[in-house]
């Protein structure tokens, strides 16, 4: 590549980022939210403070000290705790300075979104992928709340990012640097539990596909980018056998409740005419199965018997389809979770203009990104197997989701992977156009 041509790459970068910042900055300041500390985030609002003044992890408000849980994971209240004492130091607005640091969060993942495109795709293709995600109204809108999504969004395409820059420069820091970040990932939503170790053994299956490293080394290798997942949720695990009481809710409890939810077709309809409706099907589901996951095992197992092509068709196409569905079901609907006064994509047209594009786009989009797939194995590079990387950690995130809970948010974290995977599927296509009318690929 040129230098004119890496001059001009690094412009409309920097340009995209530049207004992935002012769109990100002009919501925040002309969105107004009913309430913004509410829901999930007001919980998090309490664990982060009870960090703070008992240095302990707990929801509980009503006990002095609180009675510490392992219901919701440490890292997002562990961020808040810090962006708090920060903004009592600095002496600012401590929700402000949330904001202005998932704002950063979020160019910084446009950045990693086009570095990661780098490793996969040629010239001026990674830059579409991170257009995209500057543009993403479902980015721009989740960076104002207090809720996880941006955080684990970004630590999860940082470490994606370390883990295929260490195998490919063979540099064993980057690698450390990938094991850590899917440690701090999995700290922020234990989904991502079982992440690091299916991309280490998607790393092992291909290098000794290829003899790129003796077996050993291959060994070490999958060690290091699964051994801090390994080590962190274990110390967790051992936190919660000594300092959790049995009758403070845990994890198992959520997944749980998750997995219930999971099995009600018409949870949302429901919830969103009475949240607190007693005859809310999973409500009744949980009363029957009483906290047990063999009660819960024994209520699937009976539904899928009595309607198997119904559940197989819920758990097989309407979850996924829900999971990755453009409109918000536990919250106000749209690209909005918390009820809104005004939107910046209501009184600005540029705004509204990407808002328009994206939506229009948003299934063609997963649909190039499925797509894709066809290309994964057509020829055994470095490129296909960084995207292989990237496939599974979209499908890998998606299918605990589709097993649990199916809800629009969730899938949000994954946007800058499902862009990835659509331009993959768009260049190779051109280049297989390319190939079929005899043309060389141009050069850049």
């Amino acid at each position: 590549m040129t230098r004119k041509a890496i001059t001009l790459r690094v412009s409309l970068l920097a340009i995209i980022i530049l207004s992935g910042a002012v769109l990100r900055y002009a919501f925040n300041l002309e969105t107004v939210i009913d309430n913004p500390i509410r829901g999930d985030g007001a919980y998090y609002v309490i664990y982060a403070n009870n960090l703070l003044e008992y240095s302990t992890f707990s929801k509980d408000k009503d006990n002095i000290p609180p009675v510490p849980d392992s219901y919701w994971s440490p890292g997002y209240p562990a961020f808040l705790a810090l962006m708090i004492k920060a903004s009592r130091f600095l002496g600012i607005n401590n929700y402000n300075l949330v904001l202005s640091s998932q704002l950063v969060l979020g160019l910084l993942t446009i950045l990693l979104c086009y570095q990661v495109s780098k490793s996969l795709l040629p010239g001026y293709w990674p830059l579409l992928p991170a257009g995209l995600a500057a543009a993403s109204p479902h980015l721009v809108s989740l960076g104002q709340l207090l809720l996880s999504e941006t955080l684990f969004g970004f630590l999860m395409l940082a470490s994606v990012y370390a883990l295929i820059r260490g195998l490919g420069t063979k540099r064993d820091s980057w690698i450390y640097t990938a094991g850590g970040g899917f440690a701090l990932t999995y700290l922020v939503n234990p989904v991502s539990l079982f992440l690091a170790p299916l991309l280490a053994l998607m790393y092992v299956w291909q290098a000794a596909k290829t003899g790129d490293a003796p077996r050993a080394t291959r060994l070490v290798k999958a060690i290091m980018i699964m051994g801090p997942v390994i080590i962190v949720a274990t110390a967790w695990s051992v936190r919660n056998a000594i300092s959790v009481p049995e009758t403070s809710p845990g994890a198992s409890d959520r997944l749980l409740t998750n997995l219930i939810i999971g099995m009600q077709r018409d949870y949302h309809s429901v919830w969103r005419t009475n949240m607190r409706d007693p005859n809310n099907p999973a409500t009744l589901d949980a009363d029957r199965i009483q906290g047990s996951y063999s009660n819960f095992l024994r209520v699937l197992a009976a539904r899928t018997s009595a309607q198997p092509a119904s559940m197989m068709k819920w758990y097989g196409l309407q979850k996924p389809y829900l999971l990755w569905d453009w409109d918000m079901r536990v919250g106000l609907g749209d690209i909005y979770i918390f009820p809104i006064h005004t939107s910046l994509y209501h009184i600005s047209k540029p705004a509204l203009l990407s808002y328009i594009v994206m939506r229009a786009t948003h299934f063609w989009l997963i649909t190039a990104a499925i797509l894709g797939t066809i290309f994964l194995f057509r020829k055994n590079s470095d490129e296909s197997a960084n995207a292989a990387m990237i496939y599974g950690c979209l499908f890998y995130v998606s299918l605990v989701y589709v097993v649990t809970q199916a809800e629009p948010r969730y899938s949000i974290p994954l946007r800058s992977e499902l862009y990835i995977c659509a331009t993959y599927f768009l260049w190779n296509t051109v280049e297989s156009y390319k190939r079929f009318k005899g043309k060389p690929p141009a050069a850049i």
